[in-house]
């Protein structure tokens, strides 16, 4: 009646296929490139005292640069003294984390500015944060009432505490 097809639609012992793509290579890619992270991570770790050094260095050049002509040398002094305290309390492990935060802020701010120069004002609140990191009390800030202490006649008082 009817004779079997000489072609079978599939072939039922199919040829062993190699596995394609590039698993392999990738991850002996991805595990260099971990262990190149991993020692720059470590280097960064070790060398960070000394990059912190350098990008202030870098930071004091450019706020010379763009220091106004009306500056008085007293102020230039100090803002001079002010870097190099900020060095000395951040290579002494001394420097305070939140000035650390509030000195970027103003430092950026700062060195970002489009004008090319800096007011007075400018300059001296850049001292004062950097007094702030090395622990100096600044002679021109303002004390704030809470942190001042009460004169010899006056009583304490005594402050509310809200509740939650």
């Amino acid at each position: 009646m009817s004779q079997p097809l000489s072609q079978q639609p599939f072939t039922p012992d199919a040829p062993a296929t190699t596995p394609g793509g590039c698993g392999r290579p990738l991850l002996i890619g991805c595990g260099i490139l971990i262990v190149l992270m991993g020692i720059g991570a470590a280097v960064f770790v070790i060398k960070a005292k000394d990059l912190f050094g350098w990008a202030m260095a870098r930071f004091e050049e450019e706020v010379v640069r763009m220091l106004p002509d009306d500056l008085t040398s007293e102020e230039a002094r100090r803002l001079d003294a002010a870097f190099d305290a900020a060095l000395e309390a951040w290579d002494a492990s001394e420097a305070d984390p939140v000035a650390l935060q509030r000195l970027q802020e103003e430092l950026w701010q700062t060195v970002s500015r489009s004008d090319g120069k800096l007011t007075r004002e400018q300059v001296g609140n850049l001292t004062r944060a950097l007094e702030r990191v090395a622990g100096i009390e600044s002679p021109d800030e303002p004390v704030s009432p809470e942190e001042s202490p009460p004169e010899e006649n006056e009583e304490p008082v005594a402050v509310p505490v809200e509740a939650a």
